[in-house]
Order: structure tokens, then sequence, then C-alpha cells
């Protein structure tokens, strides 16, 4: 499932305060800072404090969701770096999972509004990359019709609670509609 949306700082802390009040997700960065650890959030603030909800590129704060009703746990897995290309740092941390749920936020840059997005795996596409790379677990350790259900329901909110107007089959939630009529382009 893959769901594209435009939103600003108040969208995203929308979307994480329903994620922390009212349902069982659990948060983490989908890749932590080099040479830090992944860390598992409990408050959108927590998250407000730590990264800018505003400012960057595509994707430029990305977290995996998971519940333990979606079957397996997550994988936190070391990746080790080459410090001549990483600024001397030897490693970062990973959160991996088949049946992981991911929640990226673009931010603003250059006067333009990336896109945000949820997604995850399907079981059929979850089976073409278990064959190719052992590291993110088993298909059969996830219930393929919990991880839908749960993505489902984070969509219908952000789609029928939050969602203001459409870019053609994208939904504008209504600070990024904000943005917008100031003169900020959705890309």
């Amino acid at each position: 499932m893959t769901y594209d949306f435009y939103a600003d700082q108040s969208d995203k802390l929308s979307i994480l305060n329903y994620i922390f009040n009212e349902t069982d997700l659990q948060v983490y960065d989908l890749a932590s800072l080099y040479g830090q650890q992944i860390r598992h959030y409990k408050s959108s603030d927590e998250i407000a404090a730590k990264f800018d909800l505003i400012n960057g590129d595509k994707f430029a704060v990305a977290f995996q969701l998971w519940t333990p009703r979606h079957g397996s746990k997550p994988i936190i897995r070391k990746v080790d770096l080459d410090p001549k290309h990483c600024n001397g740092h030897t490693f970062r941390y990973s959160t991996d999972g088949l049946g992981m749920i991911q929640l990226y936020f673009g931010g603003v840059k250059n006067g333009t509004l990336s896109l945000s997005h949820i997604g995850h795996f399907s079981e059929k596409d979850a089976a073409k990359w278990e064959e190719t790379n052992k590291l993110n677990g088993s298909i059969e350790d996830w219930d393929w019709k919990e991880v839908q259900a749960t993505s489902k329901k984070l969509k219908q909110y952000v789609r029928s609670k939050l969602a203001v107007q459409k870019l053609g089959i994208l939904d504008i939630l209504p600070g990024a509609s904000r943005l917008q009529e100031l003169g900020i382009k959705l890309r």
C-alpha cells in the first residue's frame, strides 16, 4: 500500500498525535544518525523536539511503525559505514522488517513542499524481497491482514479526517493548503 499526501508541521503533528493517542502503533527511527542508536518515540512532543518538521526535502523525516499485532518484531540492524564517506563515522542503525509501515514526512525546500508518505509491502512484494534479502526476516512471521488493516486505518484517518482538498489524486491537509495559499508550491 502506498499513500502520498501533502502536510505541513501542524498536519504532521496531528498525524503523530493520532498515532500516539488513538492507536497502539509504536514509532521508531527508520535510520539512526551516524554513530547513534535507533530511537523509539513515546510522544509527538519528543519527535517535535528532535526533528525539523518544517524544512527539508522529500522524506526529510522518516519513521517505521509497528504494533505487536503485526506478529514479528522490528529488526534493529547495525550498518557499517565507510568513514571516508561519512565524516569519520563508522556505523549507524536501521529499523527493518518486512511488515513494517513507513511514515515519511516531506519538508519545504526552495519554496516547494515535498510529499509525505505512508506505505508498506504487501505479502506478495515482501516475498520477493525475502528471496534477495534475508536481513529483514521471514514473511511467515508477519500477520499481513493486520499490517494491511493498520495502514488502511491510518490512511483513512488522514484522508477522511484531515484532508481538505486534492491535487489530482493527492490529498492536501489543512496546513499544506495554507502554505499553498502563501505561494509554496506542492511537488
